[in-house]
């Protein structure tokens, strides 16, 4: 009888390496983009690598929101905050603002309601043509006129290849809490130079991109 174990014992290790590979996604989060979209959770991460290359072209982060309320309009605001490797605020772009780091960063501008389909404000990102210096960019919206994100239905960002137009990356905002403001999401560079998405989804007391500036240093 004591050939059995050991057989039985033998057998496991060759099953365990093919089992291995799959595990870490949804453990870890470490998830990308071969599978085509990704639909985040708060706090899940995806690496924004295809086919084992990172993607470091154009991106479009697209911010979209509706009124829980009909027939009240909603004036929310995007803007990106880019730090620096010390969690250093290096430049903000937002809708006073729309072109910062030498137009790597580029505002498609205000968008006044929140009404009809589609992304209400477009941020674009040139991954590729980001200073070196720059480490993290956090996405906010802020609800300048101080209505609260109660009243706010269906908030989301989403990251889309801006060459193809294909959406790679989505967030939707499923809680809301009595605040004027939202860490949306983040986009950290790796030191092997790819660069990773994380859903924030935490809410905070500000209507204006200056006072998000803090909580999105300690977010990051």
């Amino acid at each position: 009888a004591t050939p059995d174990p050991r057989a039985a014992m033998s057998t496991p290790p060759p099953a365990a390496p093919q089992a291995a590979p799959a595990a870490p996604a949804p453990g870890s989060g470490k998830i990308n983009l071969d599978k085509g979209r990704v639909s985040l959770q708060k706090n899940q991460t995806v690496s924004l690598v295809k086919g084992g290359r990172p993607l470091l072209s154009q991106v479009k982060m697209g911010l979209g929101w509706e009124p829980a309320f009909r027939g009240k309009d909603i004036d929310l605001d995007a803007s990106v905050i880019a730090y620096g490797p010390q969690r250093n605020q290096l430049d903000s772009c937002y809708f006073g603002r729309l072109s910062i780091l030498n137009g790597a960063v580029k505002h498609s501008g205000d968008n006044l309601t929140g009404e009809g389909g589609g992304d209400d404000e477009v941020i674009v990102v040139d991954l590729g043509r980001l200073p070196a210096d720059v480490s993290g960019l956090v996405f906010t919206v802020n609800s300048f006129s101080g209505q609260k994100f109660t009243e706010v239905a269906k908030a989301y960002c989403r990251l889309v290849d801006a060459a193809t137009d294909e959406e790679l990356v989505r967030f939707d905002l499923t809680s809301a809490e009595p605040q004027t403001g939202v860490l949306m999401a983040k986009l950290i560079r790796q030191y092997s130079g790819e660069w990773e998405m994380t859903a924030i989804g935490d809410f905070v007391k500000s209507r204006t991109v200056r006072g998000m500036v803090k909580p999105g240093a300690q977010a990051l």
